[in-house]
């Protein structure tokens, strides 16, 4: 393996072929304001998915999203998330995992900026710590009994 420049790090770690994932510390102005919006857009796609499942015979309630989150934190913590436990059918198993392709997406897509230096900022995606923080306030406003 070629040696690496000091300045880039390594994506794998020379033994396995797992990443290497450094969680840094976001720092947010309103981590409770940001965890709100965030839920909000979540309940969005979770609502068209929803919307989208009524042809299909399906319809999606709070069990199905507690479901989905459960599979969510799974993968947050270094799991697959996959396959989501207690789908009833092959129909409501593609509806549920549609959902949670989706949804899993959300932490890279939400970024995090830093300045760095007056005439720069980094790009940070979502830690996994906030993200299952985001998920638990999801389960207790949408997925409730």
């Amino acid at each position: 393996m070629a040696k690496l420049p000091p300045n880039i790090r390594p994506l794998f770690d020379h033994e396995s072929v797992t990443p290497i994932i450094e969680e840094k510390e976001q720092i947010l102005e309103d981590p409770k304001g940001e965890t709100k919006r965030i839920v909000k857009r979540l309940a969005a796609i979770v609502e068209d998915h929803r919307l989208s499942a009524i042809p299909l015979g399906i319809q999606f309630q709070a069990a199905d999203l507690r479901l989905v989150i459960n599979a969510l934190r799974d993968h947050a913590k270094g799991g697959t998330g996959l396959p989501i436990q207690g789908t009833r059918d092959e129909i409501h198993s593609h509806v549920l995992t549609r959902l949670f392709e989706e949804l899993v997406e959300e932490p890279s897509n939400i970024l995090f900026t830093t300045i760095t230096g007056p005439d720069t900022t980094r790009y940070d995606a979502m830690n996994p710590s906030f993200w299952i923080e985001c998920l638990d306030l999801m389960e207790k406003t949408y997925a409730r009994t």
